[in-house]
């Protein structure tokens, strides 16, 4: 029976592009190549000093303007499953269709990818030669049409055909599509993929092929979603906009705007269409991306195709548009009205993942972010230092959903108005539209049946919580804090490089070159702005107090709850909301006319504002919480530094590791980097690190020690990080018992419900690690009880001392009643029984039973004795962590348990390395 774990933390995936060491020229002249060196096979730097940037050493890079303009950055990656390409056309997107069709651009979307081609391209007709040269004629390949001139294929069907597959996407700015494919069929695939672009296939389609177009409309009017949350809340927000702007449309398009209107009007589609391609696929204005493991070179070749591609109208690169106008409407409820308004949507009954007892509420606000040096609205020059709206909304989101006293989520769960202990009752900050101008900035809480009949307190309460973030001035360490957060989690933690689609669209903002790919050459290409940077720390500082400062403005929100008919006629009303009474069939209830869905508009409560101040004053009262600005968080390092360095020595003999003694040591004193690989230049003080026996540190405990190697070592199994060397470390601290091994039911049941019970303890200190990429694991083995963590090596001491000193002291607040055990804790406790394999049924009702019926009490008595009877530990120290740190840590929690491991030693033989690095079930998930 093992303790209730859950699955591992997701981190945040949007990683950014590499670093490189080095670039040269190439044919043609315009490309340019970033590669990674590699070292020599018998001294290899496992760990180098100074910045490795994530997959550096499985991609090279190379950037080319072709002669019509288009953009194309080409990327061998090693690791690649499928080779997949990307284009991107920036000026293609919603936002410059013509008002009168709305929906045309997303038509043209479906058009370019249903271009039918005919089998008789000179290029493919020779790979279709040489195939059939190989596999034989026969009658299966002629009634496949390989002899059939006039007979026409489409991509996507060749795709499917060879195990591929393609979409695209129409953004407010921009439309992006891309493909995979199995390597050997790429060079075949490029070819196909800009034959879509091609200005007289795309005007074959539209003028020789009259059923392509009512098929396409067909297939844009079935994409409409009317059930779904998420699209009724998206239209509802376009109603609230101001009908000049071109955000209000309706541009996904349907039957109606683009077949029915168009013909009432007189508008001919298809030549709308030609227009539309002519006017803004323009090759100049394009990105292409193609991600293979094949060399550049080849890649080279295989895009010579898109030269002569889209339209070769000539345009400025970054063409001056017109002014934005106000989003919001003048006048109205949500803007410049004294009478402040929120909308009650009712949810569809069809809606797969209705939870009548959730509802959500959500606030909208109107930015304004540029990412051009240029007037809101204007296409200028990209700035070198882009403060986007990804990271503004990355900041905002550790300010507003932080955890702990003081915090806006600590007393919307302390009121029961969001549900405890789960993500839904977290704050989450997203952006449905995001253009340099104009974004919107959308902020979610799922609350409870409670919050919903509270409804107009809960709304006082975040922008109460929001004033008191402004109310003074942001740190500017705080900001680099989270900058800092954010390049560990997007950047040096991420699981994957970034994927062509992702190249694709940050192209159209960063642009390609220098040595990241993406980027400059004076801006290293981070999707987050670097912490080490003051002039990006301050610069991020002021977009997020701007963010602030329209948030905080009450009249400047879009306010609503998306509710179950259960909420709305049941627990609509409370102490200052009214209860909702008509149905919504009638008035006062209004239709949303793209979903259907039924919304009612009522005043704000008046008396909202003072239901939760009434509420505050008895915290603050007796128990002395209230409102408070963010603050630092001491396990996130301001400054990360460089991974230190390791020697993996090949030989005979085997591997061993050398490590260098000063573990700050400047980049120039310990290593060159050239073509030849990774060179040392000093012999500096280097020692060895034993890793084939443990360190006697004394009679109770052990050291061992396992290196960080691009090898590749025996070690805890960690989550899927970047191949290079990083910061990363993981400790595990195993104490010595004989007792789980002969534990009866009861007190293996009594053991597991201290360790569920302390998950809940320390919520808090776990919350404050995850951010800084921290986990741990509990379980108990033969051996006794073992206790994981991982994370950065700058603060995971810290945080595993906290830890190690709360759970020794746990079990008293347990006997002395200063801690209680939560509701939910039992019931954990069974449903793990449940999962447990060695268990049988009997012994699983036995702890159904008997976890209902015990104290806090008896379990601060069974976890004293479990204590008492360890008789020394282990302690297991891997990646980023110096011997002498490992020294350091050991004799610290040696002092932590002194009290506790003193038992005589019960084993016949001690427990091998390998029986304590199963693998972890990390928390928090």
């Amino acid at each position: 029976m093992l303790p209730l774990h859950t699955s591992r933390r997701k981190f945040v995936q949007h990683a950014t592009l590499l670093t490189a060491f080095g670039a040269y020229s190439s044919s043609p002249a315009a490309a340019v190549d970033t590669f990674a060196t590699t070292a020599n096979n018998k001294n290899v730097i496992a760990v180098p000093l100074g910045p490795l940037a994530p997959f550096s050493s499985v991609r090279t890079y190379r950037n080319i303007e072709l002669s019509n303009g288009l953009k194309v950055l080409l990327v061998q990656d090693k690791k690649a499953l499928q080779s997949t390409a990307a284009i991107s056309i920036d000026g293609a997107g919603q936002f410059s269709e013509p008002k009168e069709i709305p929906g045309l651009a997303h038509l043209m979307e479906h058009i370019v990818l249903s271009s039918s081609r005919s089998r008789g391209s000179k290029r493919v007709l020779q790979r279709k030669a040489r195939k059939l040269w190989k596999n034989g004629s026969s009658t299966q390949n002629n009634e496949r049409g390989y002899y059939s001139s006039d007979e026409e294929e489409d991509f996507e069907s060749w795709l499917s055909d060879n195990d591929g597959d393609s979409n695209a996407f129409t953004a407010p700015g921009f439309v992006c599509f891309h493909f995979n494919v199995p390597h050997e069929n790429l060079p075949e695939g490029l070819e196909r993929f800009a034959q879509l672009f091609k200005l007289d296939e795309v005007e074959n389609t539209i003028t020789e092929k009259p059923y392509v177009i009512p098929r396409e409309i067909a297939r844009v009017n079935s994409e409409l979603d009317s059930t779904s949350d998420q699209s009724r809340a998206f239209y509802f927000l376009k109603k609230q906009i101001n009908p000049d702007h071109p955000f209000s449309r309706f541009t996904a398009g349907s039957r109606e705007t683009l077949q029915t209107i168009p013909a009432e009007k007189g508008i001919d589609i298809p030549i709308e269409l030609l227009l539309f391609f002519q006017d803004h696929y323009i090759a100049s204005r394009a990105t292409l991306v193609v991600v293979s493991k094949d060399d550049v070179s080849a890649l080279d070749r295989w895009i010579s195709p898109f030269s002569n591609v889209m339209s070769q109208k000539v345009v400025s690169k970054y063409q001056d548009a017109t002014q934005l106008p106000y989003p919001l409407i003048e006048g109205s409820a949500t803007s410049k009205s004294k009478a402040l308004a929120q909308s009650i949507i009712l949810r569809s009954k069809d809606d797969v993942q209705l939870d009548e007892n959730i509802q959500t509420l959500c606030i909208e606000w109107p930015l304004s972010l540029s990412y051009f040096n240029a007037p809101v609205g204007s296409r200028h020059a990209p700035t070198q230092h882009i403060i986007t709206s990804a990271s503004v909304g990355f900041v905002l989101s550790q300010i507003i959903s932080r955890r702990g006293p003081g915090s806006l989520r600590f007393f919307l769960e302390k009121f029961g108005w969001v549900p405890r202990g789960s993500s839904k009752g977290v704050p989450r900050i997203t952006f449905p539209v995001d253009v340099s101008g104009f974004q919107i900035l959308r902020m979610e809480i799922g609350l409870t049946l409670d919050g919903f009949q509270s409804r107009s307190a809960v709304v006082a309460t975040v922008f109460e919580g929001l004033r008191t973030v402004v109310s003074k001035p942001l740190q500017l360490d705080l900001i680099k804090q989270y900058l800092s957060m954010g390049l560990l989690h997007g950047y040096l933690f991420a699981p994957r490089p970034p994927d062509a689609v992702t190249l694709a669209v940050d192209a159209l903002r960063f642009g390609i070159g220098g040595t990241s790919g993406v980027g400059n050459n004076n801006f290293n290409w981070y999707l987050m702005p670097s912490p080490e940077n003051n002039a990006d720390i301050e610069r991020m500082r002021e977009a997020v107090t701007d963010a602030l400062c329209v948030m905080v403005d009450e009249e400047k929100a879009i306010i609503s709850f998306r509710a179950s008919p259960k909420a709305i006629f049941e627990y609509s009303g409370g102490i200052v909301d009214q209860k909702v009474t008509t149905v919504p069939l009638f008035a006062p209830w209004k239709r949303e006319p793209i979903t259907g869905a039924r919304y009612l508009v009522e005043s704000r409560a008046i008396g909202g504002s003072s239901y939760f101040k009434s509420l505050s004053w008895f915290a603050a009262t007796f128990d002395g919480e209230e409102l408070s600005p963010p603050y630092l968080n001491p396990l996130i390092p301001t400054n990360i530094r460089p991974p230190r360095p390791v020697i993996e020595r090949q030989g005979k003999w085997g591997r061993r590791f050398f490590y260098l003694e000063d573990a700050n040591a400047s980049d120039d004193l310990t290593r060159t980097i050239g073509r030849g690989g990774l060179k040392l230049t000093n012999e500096g003080i280097w020692s060895e690190l034993k890793t084939s026996v443990p360190l006697d540190v004394d009679s109770n405990w052990k050291l061992w020690q396992i290196p960080p190697s691009y090898m590749g070592t025996v070690g805890l199994q960690l989550p899927v990080r970047p191949p290079e060397p990083g910061i990363e470390c993981a400790f595990v601290v195993q104490l010595l018992s004989s007792l789980p091994a002969a534990f009866t039911t009861s007190q293996l049941a009594l053991v597991n419900l201290w360790l569920l019970s302390f998950d809940d303890e320390i919520l808090g200190l776990a919350e404050l690690g995850a951010a800084a990429g921290i986990a741990y694991e509990t379980s108990l083995n033969r051996a006794g009880l073992r206790i994981c963590f991982r994370g950065v090596s700058q603060t995971l001491p810290s945080y595993v001392r906290r830890f190690c000193r709360r759970l020794v002291q746990h079990h008293v607040k347990l006997l002395d009643g200063s801690t209680k055990m939560a509701d939910s804790v039992p019931s954990r406790a069974s449903a793990l029984a449940n999962r447990s394999p060695q268990m049988t049924r009997a012994e699983k009702d036995f702890v159904a039973n008997f976890v209902t019926r015990v104290s806090e009490r008896e379990v601060g008595n069974e976890a004293s004795f479990f204590l008492k009877c360890t008789s020394g530990g282990y302690l297991i120290t891997q990646g980023d962590f110096l011997p002498r740190e490992s020294q350091k840590l050991l004799s610290e929690l040696q002092t932590i348990f002194r009290d506790y491991t003193t038992a005589s030693n019960n084993f016949v033989t001690s427990p091998e390395l390998r029986d304590l690095l199963y693998r972890p079930i990390w928390k928090p998930n």
